[in-house]
């Protein structure tokens, strides 16, 4: 009997990342640069296949994957959360497959923090209602804005983790790191304390490629899973079989 598996598909800005999934459990992954290579995963594996894209790109999919059958993630796809957000048609995918993730750990009371280009904060209620959250700049790009608004400093978002990371920066490049990088920790804390004021049994999960930097370095407690919104998209995928 041929073994059916649950194939999930992220494309980002700019890489496609996969996941197939076995028994609930990540058996395999992958990442592409391009969108064609999808058609050799969808064929080498049988089974249950969900898409979750940034880009408005499913004419695209439709016409690359042909007659095969696939669950595209949007505003209109049944979830097991429901939502109170005022824009639906305007919230990100992967905002929302994250938060689902942190459901299928916690079922309520969830913040997830998903730390990359920009910073993402998305709460669960205790009644596991999606009620929205807070978008602010990632640390390269507050990098490259302090270099890009002004005429004297340098652009240290490519090679900032050669800099010292001091109390006090004693060089204009040191200053620019801590600025940059102990100010969104400082952000990071702040954010998780407000929402703590109105729910101490919360949950905060940290994801996101820039995650690895903060994880150790956040005084109140945390989870991290640099997976979440893969397993968000098999929780959903599984939720409309």
């Amino acid at each position: 009997m041929t073994k059916e598996y649950n194939v999930v598909v992220d494309i980002g800005n700019t890489r496609i990342k996969i996941a197939v999934f076995e028994n609930g459990a990540i058996l395999k992954q992958f990442i592409l640069d391009q969108l064609n290579e999808l058609e050799e995963i969808f064929e080498k594996y049988k089974g249950s296949f969900v898409i979750s894209s940034v880009k408005n790109d499913r004419n695209t999919l439709d016409k690359l994957l042909q007659d095969q059958s696939y669950l595209y993630l949007d505003h209109t796809t049944p979830l097991p959360i429901r939502i109170d957000y005022l824009t639906p048609q305007t919230l990100g995918m992967d905002r929302l497959a994250a938060i689902v993730g942190g459901f299928s750990q916690f079922e309520k009371n969830v913040l997830v923090i998903d730390i990359g280009t920009c910073v993402t904060y998305d709460y669960l209620d205790h009644q596991s209602v999606y009620q929205g959250g807070a978008i602010s700049p990632g640390l390269q790009m507050r990098m490259r804005a302090m270099s890009h608004y002004t005429s004297q400093l340098p652009d240290i978002s490519q090679h900032w983790e050669n800099i010292p990371l001091e109390e006090l920066g004693k060089s204009t490049q040191g200053c620019l790191r801590v600025g940059a990088f102990k100010g969104l920790l400082k952000e990071i804390e702040g954010f998780i304390s407000d929402y703590r004021k109105d729910n101490d049994e919360l949950h905060v999960i940290l994801t996101g490629g820039d995650s690895k930097y903060f994880e150790s370095k956040l005084k109140a407690p945390i989870f991290a899973d640099f997976n979440l919104l893969l397993t968000g998209l098999n929780t959903i995928l599984n939720f409309n079989k």
